[in-house]
């Protein structure tokens, strides 16, 4: 039986519909996620919520018209944000994604910023971004509606739209990233989020299981969302393994049982019971690659030539064919700062003459990307010495970029398998739901039919 996994990503929304005995996917459906807003606030970013829900359930309704058999839906998406919703689930907000500034904002006249305000009257480390850092924001400053009865991110609330469900519940992969959240316990941290003047009869309920929140359409179990990292590491078929996506910026996970991590830039997310993975997310990632081609492109029209279409290709090639006895650059991609420290910046070193290149600039920029990731994952083992099976990869910024695979597997010292599903989120949904439904045991088999471009 075929099942639907629908992502709702921050510029794209992708539903692929699955062969759950092959792992094959069948047909894929996307649309454009451009339903940003203009905001009054240049540091607000923030999404129309009724615009993605009606190409969302567009596309799961194109998918079930041409696949009536669908088994089940799996449901994932861009974590941290949120919307508030009255007691008939109708839409009081827009979307503040996870990329809202408000809680880098100065709080009062403490010279602090809200985010780090907030971390320091509860004790949780809460970033900008963070669901509950924006809802402190606008607490204090009068901005949450009148008649809110709970808030939600935009799949948690699709997820439970398609099941019919008379109330909000997410699972705690999902609650998790909004902050203030218990991950031993796999609850919300309800006196912290007291102690912090914010109601806690606004949170949605939490579940940790692959849960059926009901049936779309009166017969097709609909599972609760989860959030869109641990659908990626569920769907490249991770187990004990690194996993390492590189797209605009870049993340690495690996599954761990331990609880707490109090490393900066570290963080430890709910995968299901009783299992959680690290993750490690880099701001600027693979977005530091196409910084260095725009550069480049403005070298090429300061000369009044237009650029070639294959820059990129043009970029890697030059890396094959320059000098290999050139000491090389150390180059620091943090051009965006960390989730830690927004201030932090990117540097160059060890430049000289013989290295101030093209050349050395692109190999530097490339291992500058997998250093941080690498640097993340010496910090994680330090922690959790588990042996790591493999190393999977993910994201445009590896499947397109042959010597950034490469530089991976040379930094990690293995290697580096690709999923031959593209859509990784979308595709760990749908395990997810066929395992809520019974159709797998567990996660473990699940993952099974996950398949790799090397096999």
């Amino acid at each position: 039986m075929p099942a639907l996994g629908l992502d709702i990503g921050t510029s794209k929304i992708c539903a692929i519909v699955i062969d759950a005995n092959s792992g094959i996917v069948i047909d894929e459906f996307a649309a454009l996620n451009d339903t940003f807003i203009d905001a009054k606030n240049s540091f607000n970013r923030i999404q129309d919520p009724m615009a993605i829900c009606k190409k969302a359930y567009s596309l799961v309704d194109e998918a079930i018209s041409r696949y009536p058999d669908i088994s089940c839906i799996g449901v994932a998406g861009q974590m941290h944000g949120i919307v508030y919703l009255d007691k008939y689930h109708n839409f009081l907000s827009d979307l503040y994604i996870w990329q809202d500034q408000s809680g880098e904002q100065i709080y009062k006249t403490t010279g602090t910023t809200y985010a780090k305000h907030l971390s320091s009257e509860t004790g949780y480390a809460m970033a900008t971004g963070y669901g509950l850092t924006t809802m402190y924001y606008h607490l204090v400053n009068s901005l949450i509606p009148e008649n809110t009865s709970c808030i939600s991110t935009i799949h948690g609330y699709v997820a439970n739209m398609l099941a019919g469900s008379g109330s909000i519940t997410m699972h705690s992969s999902d609650c998790a990233s909004l902050g203030l959240f218990d991950i031993k316990n796999g609850i919300f941290d309800r006196s912290a989020v007291e102690k912090a003047g914010m109601d806690a009869r606004l949170l949605p309920d939490v579940t940790g299981k692959a849960h059926i929140l009901g049936k779309y359409k009166g017969h097709i179990p609909v599972c609760v969302a989860i959030g869109d990292n641990q659908a990626a590491f569920i769907g490249s078929g991770c187990d004990n393994d690194i996993l390492i996506n590189i797209g605009t910026g870049s993340q690495i996970s690996m599954k761990t049982s331990i609880n707490g991590c109090d490393i900066p830039g570290i963080e430890i997310r709910p995968l299901t019971e009783g299992v959680g993975i690290f993750v490690g997310a880099v701001l600027c990632g693979g977005r530091a690659f196409a910084v260095l081609r725009d550069f480049f492109v403005e070298v090429y029209r300061m000369s009044g030539m237009e650029p070639p279409e294959k820059l990129y290709d043009d970029m890697l090639e030059a890396v094959n064919n320059m000098p290999k006895d050139i000491s090389e650059l150390l180059i620091s991609t943090q051009f965006s700062g960390t989730r830690h420290d927004p201030a932090q910046r990117g540097y160059v070193r060890n430049l000289g003459y013989e290295n101030f290149t093209p050349s050395q600039f692109v190999l530097g920029i490339l291992k500058g990307i997998s250093r941080e990731l690498y640097d993340m994952y010496t910090a994680m083992v330090s922690l959790d010495n588990t042996v790591r099976s493999r190393l999977i990869g993910s994201g445009n910024g590896i499947r397109k970029n042959v010597l950034q695979k490469k530089i991976l597997e040379d930094m990690f010292g293995m290697k580096l398998y690709i999923p031959k599903n593209h859509e990784e989120a979308s595709f760990g949904a749908a395990l997810y739901a066929l395992t809520a439904t019974g159709e797998f045991s567990d996660l473990s088999s699940a993952r099974q039919t996950v398949k790799y471009e090397d096999n």
